[in-house]
């Protein structure tokens, strides 16, 4: 039985932004995790922070959000925006791209299915770098 407890994936957090719970990782981890099929962990971004745009050709990404808030951009031609805040849940399915940024204080709890290091970069046109530039654009 692995058991982790509040207290360490906070401290983990503090000096890694992002942790993994379970996965077949291939990455230096402070926390102890399963290595299993699904990909679970949790992002805390203390400072604004825009993700490199990209996209999970084989696995379906979802997110919940604990804390604070995110924006994902549609990069399918759509460029449709949404705002994720504490409660929300969202899942991007397989091929599809997309930029996000996060508010500073957020905590988000992922799980990515079947786990696999699949993030492809997506090149970001113009209006996307701007948009991943601020909170408020």
């Amino acid at each position: 039985m692995l058991i982790l407890r509040k207290e360490q994936i906070d401290a983990a957090l503090d000096k890694e932004y992002r942790q993994y719970l379970t996965g077949h990782l291939g990455l230096p981890q402070i926390l102890d995790h399963y290595e299993e099929d699904a990909e679970i962990g949790m992002s805390y971004y203390k400072e604004f922070t825009a993700d490199k745009p990209h996209m999970h050709p084989i696995c379906t990404e979802h997110a919940y959000v604990l804390e604070g808030a995110l924006r994902i951009l549609l990069l399918d031609g759509s460029k449709k925006e949404y705002e994720f805040l504490p409660g929300d849940f969202f899942a991007l399915e397989p091929g599809v791209p997309y930029a996000g940024k996060n508010k500073a204080g957020t905590r988000i709890l992922f799980i990515k299915t079947p786990g696999a290091n699949d993030k492809t970069l997506v090149e970001p046109d113009a209006y996307t770098l701007q948009w991943l530039s601020q909170w408020d654009t």
